[in-house]
C-alpha cells in the first residue's frame, strides 16, 4: 500500500501546489524521533549466481526520553523507476554471508531488529538491510526509511477526496559513479535536491570519511 501511495505522490508532485496543501516535513519532530545513522549504501555481488544486491548498514538510537518500538521498513528507489522493498526475495544465505563479511557481532539482519528500542546509546541497534538489485544500469539511488519518527499528516486525494495518512520518513541519497564492482565499497553520497528540510554535513563531518557525508531530509510520504 505504501508503494502505491508513494507512486501516486510522485506522479502529482508537480500539481500538488495547485490542488491541495501538501504537508512539508521539517527537521524538528512534533512527536518522537529516533537518531538514525548509516555508514553508506554499498553493492555486493554473489559470486555463485552473479546476482547483485544493494546493502545498507545502519545504527538507530533512542534518545527520545522514553522507550519506543522500532519497526522499520526500507524502500530503495532508483533513477530507472524501480521501487525495491528491503529484504524482499533476498536469500538468507546472502544475508548471512554479508554479515560474516562485516564481522560485527552486534550487526543483525533486518528481520531480527524489530521490537522494543530502549533509551540510551548503550541500547543502540545496528541493522543490515539488503535489496535484490534489478536493473544495475543506474546512476542515482534514494532510500526512504520508515519508522524513525512518530509524526503523521493527513491529506485528501485530490481526485477521490479520500483521506490519506502520510508518515514522516527519512530520505537518503547516493550516486553510482561508474561500474558496479560488488566489493561492498560505500557509494558516494548525493545531495537531496529541493524541499525545505535538507540536512547538510557540518564542517566536522565534511572532514570525516565519505561514509559519513550522507545528505538527508525528512519527507511525508
Amino acid at each position: 500500500m505504501r508503494f502505491i501511495i508513494t507512486a501516486f505522490l510522485l506522479t502529482i508532485t508537480s500539481l500538488a501546489t495547485f490542488t491541495f496543501a501538501y504537508p512539508k516535513a521539517t527537521d524538528h519532530p512534533n512527536r518522537w524521533q529516533l537518531t538514525f545513522e548509516t555508514s553508506g549504501l554499498r553493492f555486493y555481488r554473489d559470486q555463485r549466481t552473479d546476482q547483485g544486491y544493494w546493502v545498507l548498514v545502519y545504527e538507530v538510537t533512542n534518545e527520545t526520553g522514553k522507550d519506543q518500538r522500532w519497526v522499520p521498513s526500507f524502500t530503495l528507489v532508483t533513477d530507472q523507476g524501480e521501487m525495491l522493498d528491503g529484504g524482499h526475495n533476498v536469500p538468507r544465505r546472502i544475508q548471512t554471508t554479508i554479515l560474516d563479511t562485516f564481522g560485527d557481532p552486534l550487526l543483525e539482519m533486518q528481520s531480527e531488529v524489530s521490537g522494543a528500542l530502549l533509551r540510551g546509546k548503550e541500547n543502540a541497534s545496528r541493522g543490515l538491510v539488503v535489496w535484490k538489485a534489478g536493473n544495475e544500469n543506474v546512476r542515482a539511488l534514494q532510500v526512504f526509511v520508515s519508522g524513525v519518527s512518530g509524526d503523521t499528516a493527513k491529506v485528501k486525494n485530490p481526485l477521490t477526496g479520500d483521506e490519506i495518512i502520510l508518515h514522516r520518513d527519512l530520505q537518503l541519497s547516493w550516486i553510482v559513479p561508474g561500474a558496479l564492482v560488488g566489493d561492498l565499497t560505500p557509494l558516494p553520497s548525493r545531495e537531496v535536491g529541493g524541499g525545505v528540510s535538507v540536512r547538510r554535513p557540518s564542517n566536522d563531518e565534511v572532514e570525516a570519511s565519505a561514509e559519513d557525508q550522507v545528505f538527508r531530509r525528512w519527507v511525508f510520504r
